[in-house]
């Protein structure tokens, strides 16, 4: 079994360094310009900027800054460095996310033979596309939320992320779940310090951003937009008019925080903070206004669930949810497809994957201990806790 792992891995790595020589990622390719215009001071929101294939950078000054570097490379060489470090990530993550579910032996060999099936999920492979940021994004949420980060410097990665991309913010809920007040709280310092950062740096373009930009939710396209696979989508993709998808969206992503904060929690209690962690992830992309499919990269937990002994009783439900974001259902039904139900569904595979995560996973919350604390609180737990 290992050597088909190990096959599906030098293909899938081949596949996308392929891709990403035959394929200009278009996103990064903005990312660099937005890193050019930092460094020569031009504005990066206004028809000044460069917008690399039409695309218009739609981040905060601050991530501008960070993306400088870019700026030093042609973009051919970034493109495959690009490329490089995130299936380097990638395969962190895996490792990252194998001990935290329990797995203790021969974890990088287990990681290499489950990396291809992981690049090639849906989600990781468009990011890889696209040239998108998610991945480094997932590595950083990670790296703070499993204890790979010490404690004392815990919620800095997360609070850099949620800087770049808002939708990291979210895991400040499981700094709260855990009542980790300190990782919370150096997670909106560092959040808001990089916001004066950007403000420093570039006032008028924050001034812009974050009075403008930042408000907007239709930045990467209308909620129908295919890849769009929130509940926005899901709505927008019924025919509904303005006023009540936004009704339904407001009811319906409540409903999903609401469950998904309560199996979070109870799986904190019970010591299962990768069951938490996940569901964090899952509930902050399908209820948020817009998260195409290359967002769904925390899908990647899927895969180490399926190795993990801990979570066997989980593999059928795993096993389905990994199958559909590998196939990535949106995008067998063409955009212009009349409205059916069979149509519907493929459409919104990705949400559907996720709501029957979310419905397994309560159902496995309400069988859980009401009381069996983590470690952070140096209180008992049932099983092997996430963060050590």
């Amino acid at each position: 079994m290992s050597i088909v792992g190990f096959v599906i891995t030098v293909g899938a790595i081949a596949y996308l360094f392929k891709r990403t020589l035959a394929v200009s990622p278009i996103d990064l390719a903005v990312f660099q310009a937005a890193g050019q215009a930092f460094v020569d001071g031009t504005p990066l929101y206004n028809n000044e900027f460069e917008r690399p294939h039409g695309l218009r950078f739609i981040y905060a000054p601050f991530a501008a800054m960070l993306f400088a570097p870019m700026a030093a490379l042609p973009l051919s060489a970034l493109e495959l460095l690009w490329t490089a470090a995130n299936i380097g990530l990638v395969w962190w993550i895996l490792t990252a996310l194998l001990r935290r579910a329990g797995v203790t032996r021969s974890v990088p060999f287990i990681a290499t033979a489950i990396l291809g099936v992981a690049l090639l999920l849906e989600p990781i492979r468009t990011s890889f596309f696209f040239g998108q940021i998610n991945v480094t994004l997932m590595a950083l949420v990670v790296a703070d939320c499993t204890g790979v980060i010490p404690r004392r410097y815990r919620g800095i990665a997360t609070g850099i992320a949620a800087a770049i991309k808002v939708t990291p913010a979210a895991f400040g809920l499981v700094f709260l779940l855990r009542r980790d007040y300190r990782s919370l709280f150096q997670a909106i310092a560092t959040g808001i310090g990089t916001i004066v950062v950007g403000f420093l740096v570039a006032p008028q373009a924050s001034v812009f951003y974050w009075t403008e930009e930042f408000f907007r939710t239709d930045r990467a396209g209308g909620h129908d937009y295919r890849p769009n696979q929130a509940l926005t989508g899901v709505l927008a993709r019924l025919g509904l008019d303005d006023g009540l998808k936004d009704i339904l969206w407001v009811l319906g992503a409540l409903a999903i925080i609401a469950a998904a904060t309560w199996a979070a929690y109870r799986f904190t209690r019970a010591g299962d903070h990768y069951v938490a962690f996940g569901l964090v992830a899952l509930a902050s992309l399908a209820a948020a206004p817009f998260a195409v499919s290359h967002h769904w990269v925390y899908v990647l937990m899927l895969v180490p669930m399926l190795i993990a002994p801990r979570y066997a009783k989980w593999r059928l439900l795993t096993g389905a949810a990994t199958l559909i974001y590998l196939v990535g259902p949106y995008k067998l039904v063409a955009a212009d497809t009349g409205p059916n139900l069979a149509t519907f569904t493929v459409q919104n595979g990705h949400f559907w994957a996720a709501m029957a995560l979310l419905v397994g996973a309560v159902i496995a919350a309400r069988r859980l201990p009401r009381q069996a604390p983590t470690t952070e609180t140096g209180q008992k737990r049932t099983e092997p806790a996430l963060v050590h």
